[in-house]
């Protein structure tokens, strides 16, 4: 959903000229507008992501979220009513977010919210991850007596401390427990049947030809975790050259990947909550596999280059993506473990919404059935 269709969102004239003002950001100092009521509940002190300490009032009431993993944990623990808020990706994608309406979009993403918006939807805290652009949000909103709290929801090493908390803010902390049991049951799970493995190489790449993930990123943890061997998780971003990327999309050059033998190529794409047709795949995996110079990698002479969707790949904190990875490379320890069953309860149970499957494919499974030679 673009900007041009949302409806248009109205403050008062007092709020319209002290927002107006802070939107050139840095300006002036100006005088907070009053904050919106306080509703009935308890005082909560947190600390969040970046180590600030805060104070809400809790239960939450009103709040909008940036970054769907920390919209998907609240909707999981059952406190979808109190989101009046979300960005472009919960706005844009109806089949996965029902009850989300044109009037709850509050901007293109987590480095670019509509302040506006979010002002006139008088929300008691701001949900915002580590790697967005929250120290203006904090900043800007904070005149208004706007709270932002940053919680990275996509942080698979921070599962259980991110919803225990968001339990806690928003009186649900039994669902919580419930989610961070189901989460605990895979993770637990890694560990046991991976403990002595001597870990596969695995190239992991994103929707950019060249493109892969370094530490840092949740996604290099989910390979790790996935008994993954990250080719390039030794690079240290600071030592090289800006125009090459982050840690959440790093350009490497060809040689580099034939120079480090992957015995695994992950390819992430695309992100959506729709199944990616068979034809995608096909063509997805053919390029790959076609670049010059990666006939004579072990990962395409065995098979093992992986399709795989973003909303698998990353559902409850990336777990579920983890525990794929290790169905992947090391079958015989998992050979009673289906991840689709368990993307299954995670849609159905924890997110409400239908499991609609085929959100993977390998090279392997394609040569076998003659789809590619």
């Amino acid at each position: 959903m673009t900007p041009e269709l949302m409806p248009p969102i109205t403050v008062n004239s007092k709020r319209r000229r002290l927002l107006s003002g802070l939107l050139l950001w840095p300006a002036l100092p100006v005088s907070a507008a009053p904050a919106p009521p306080a509703a009935a509940g308890v005082s909560v002190s947190i600390r969040d992501d970046v180590g600030r300490d805060l104070t809400l009032r809790t239960p939450l009431q009103r709040t909008v979220i940036f970054n769907r993993y920390t919209t998907e944990f609240v909707r999981a623990i059952g406190a979808m009513q109190a989101v009046v808020g979300v960005d472009i990706d919960a706005a844009k994608s109806h089949r996965y977010w029902p009850g989300v309406t044109n009037a709850m979009f509050a901007g293109q993403g987590q480095s670019s919210p509509n302040f506006e918006a979010i002002v006139a939807m008088r929300p008691d805290a701001v949900f915002f991850p580590r790697n967005s652009d929250w120290q203006k949000a904090a900043t800007v909103l904070g005149r208004f007596g706007i709270p932002v709290v940053v919680l990275t929801a996509w942080d698979v090493l921070k599962h259980e401390e991110n919803v225990s908390l968001l339990g806690r803010l928003y009186g649900r902390s039994q669902q919580a427990a419930n989610l961070n049991a189901f989460y605990r049951r895979y993770r637990n799970l890694l560990a046991q049947r991976l403990q002595g493995v001597v870990r596969k190489r695995v190239y992991i790449e994103e929707v950019g030809n060249y493109k892969t993930l370094l530490k840092g990123s949740g996604w290099h943890d989910m390979v790790e975790l996935g008994g993954g061997h990250n080719v390039f998780g030794d690079i240290t971003l600071f030592d090289q050259s800006s125009a090459r990327g982050s840690v959440q999309g790093f350009s490497v050059d060809p040689e580099e990947i034939l120079a480090r033998r992957p015995d695994v190529i992950i390819k992430l794409q695309p992100g959506q909550y729709e199944s990616h047709s068979r034809a995608f795949s096909i063509q997805v995996l053919q390029s790959i596999a076609a670049r010059p110079g990666f006939e004579q990698l072990p990962a395409t002479r065995s098979g093992q280059i992986y399709h795989m969707s973003y909303y698998l790949a990353s559902a409850c904190s990336k777990i579920v993506g983890a525990l794929q990875i290790a169905c992947w490379l090391y079958p015989e320890r998992f050979a009673d473990i289906a991840p689709e069953r368990v993307m299954r309860t995670w849609l159905e149970q924890f997110q409400q919404v239908p499991a609609l499957g085929g959100y993977t494919v390998s090279l392997a499974a394609l040569r076998k059935s003659g789809d590619v030679r």
